[in-house]
């Protein structure tokens, strides 16, 4: 991944480019109550979810919902539609991220992590932990995964429960993925039968990019295979599988989480994936939709192609509508306008909040990023920073590890005896001592007053932060403060969600 593009647009073009999008988004103006008053809503949390827009809820509830009924059918109209409808969408998603008549589509469960996990067991590389120690491979048969330094948790825990030994590539003197470090551990294990590299596309921490098609040439030119998640980046970036004039670049398998898109809240995650990899008779999920026949004699064949053997039960044919058509609002939004307004907003935040005493941004020494920022203020715990900003502003953002425990590590240069002390107390409980960071994340439908209101609301939390600290309480079991005079908007709000229809 090459570095970010800055587009020269007019002062404030982009910003008016984005703003019908903005007001289409729901919640754009929504208030919130907190124990200092009433006051609108800031996002500023789009790495974890995107938000729900008002075009896409109208075409899904007028226009598709009165045709709603269950697919595998060619027979009745709304049954052949939805059934349509659904293929239709597949083949717009695997348009959009390059994928070739030889790569297959899974879309399945809620996001990247459940992906991943199938994909997993799709290779065969994941046994019930009951039977591993009679099925595992003689320690030189293991497969090899090698992981960036930068992994979310679901792209390296998940793995360390499979049949496979797992490495982390360690970065360079820059914090960046190392290659040659990569270099070096494939020419250690160049006598494993089976080398995968299973890599992050950008850190949902810093949103640093990893050079991941230079890792894919790298792992088939190693006999290897290489597949990337792009849970963080991809409503941002353009996602090229198979990069032309690079045949070795191409990567083997794709996955990633549609809900982080503008309009994707409700999507399942998408596994894309070259249909050489497939070598199995038995589906992961045997059932409906997945077998030719069967008999009373318990015979019964599954059916040929891979798409609709792995597709068992009624498929989320909604789910996955709803991501072709976030998908559409991407490619109407415009990559190269998503990534250029993300840098005028970082050109408007990076720089204020360098300057603020006292804050430290992690990866400081790399603004050309994705639009997220993670940082810490010292003295400051970071739940509570995140609590102090909703409650004084409305800002909302996102306070912990971000799910990547080791990449904080190498962020915090947190030792391992240190990490031993951490880690021996969350097990017993007491959770004070467990590291982490405020992050937040900016989207290109931001306006520059948003921007500018929450590097305010960070320099005052910084010079502010010990004498509001007074009005809250620690919580040890949960890790979380609370106001002593907590309103219950947010009880009171749930509930309603469920008052009588």
């Amino acid at each position: 991944m090459s570095a970010l593009p800055h587009a020269h647009a007019a002062p404030g073009a982009l910003e008016a480019h984005f703003a019908p999008f903005r007001e289409r988004t729901l919640g754009s103006a929504q208030r919130l109550r907190t124990p200092y008053g009433e006051m609108p809503i800031v996002y500023a949390d789009w790495i974890a979810s995107g938000r729900l827009y008002a075009p896409i809820e109208q075409r899904m509830s007028a226009v598709i919902g009165p045709f709603v009924a269950n697919t595998h059918t060619e027979t009745s109209t709304t049954g052949t539609l939805m059934t349509r409808a659904y293929h239709q969408a597949l083949k717009k998603i695997k348009a959009h991220v390059g994928a070739s008549p030889e790569d297959a589509i899974i879309c399945y469960g809620s996001g990247m992590t459940a992906v991943v996990n199938k994909f997993q067991r799709i290779l065969g590389l994941r046994v019930h932990e009951s039977y591993l120690e009679r099925v595992s491979p003689a320690p030189d048969q293991r497969p090899i995964v090698f992981v960036t330094h930068m992994e979310h948790h679901s792209n390296q825990t998940s793995w360390l429960e499979t049949l496979c030994d797992v490495e982390v590539i360690p970065p360079d003197a820059n914090g960046e993925v190392d290659l040659a470090a990569l270099d070096a551990l494939l020419a250690k294990y160049a006598q494993r039968p089976v080398k995968i590299a299973s890599i992050t596309s950008c850190s949902n921490v810093t949103g640093l990019f990893t050079p991941y098609h230079d890792i894919a040439e790298r792992m088939h030119a190693a006999g290897g295979l290489c597949f990337v998640d792009f849970a963080c980046s991809a409503p941002y970036i353009d996602i090229v599988m198979h990069p032309p004039g690079r045949p070795q670049a191409g990567l083997d398998a794709i996955y990633f989480s549609p809900h982080k898109f503008l309009g994707g809240p409700g999507t399942s995650g998408v596994l894309v994936f070259n249909t050489r990899l497939y070598r199995n008779r038995v589906p992961d999920n045997p059932g409906g939709g997945t077998v030719d026949w069967t008999n009373p004699w318990g015979q019964h064949k599954y059916v040929d192609d891979i798409e609709a053997r792995e597709d068992g039960g009624t498929p989320g044919f909604l789910q996955a509508i709803r991501t072709a058509l976030a998908i559409q609002l991407k490619e109407q939004m415009g990559v190269a306008n998503i990534l250029a307004r993300e840098h005028e907003l970082l050109d408007i935040v990076w720089p204020a909040l360098s300057a603020i005493p006292g804050l430290h941004l992690l990866a400081a020494d790399h603004p050309d990023r994705l639009g997220v920022l993670s940082f810490y203020i010292e003295d400051l715990h970071y739940n509570l920073a995140v609590r102090l900003l909703n409650d004084r502003y409305g800002i909302q953002v996102r306070g912990g590890c971000s799910c990547a425990g080791t990449y904080g590590h190498y962020l915090l240069q947190v030792s391992y005896e240190r990490s031993k002390s951490i880690t021996d107390k969350i097990n017993a409980g007491i959770l004070c001592d467990k590291p982490g960071w405020v992050r937040l994340s900016l989207h290109p439908t931001m306006t520059d007053a948003e921007a500018r209101f929450i590097v305010h609301a960070i320099r005052e939390l910084a010079a502010h932060h010990r004498a509001w600290a007074q009005d809250y309480r620690y919580c040890e079991r949960r890790n979380e403060w609370f106001h002593r005079d907590d309103c219950d908007f947010v009880d009171s709000t749930a509930a309603g969600f469920f008052a009588p229809l």
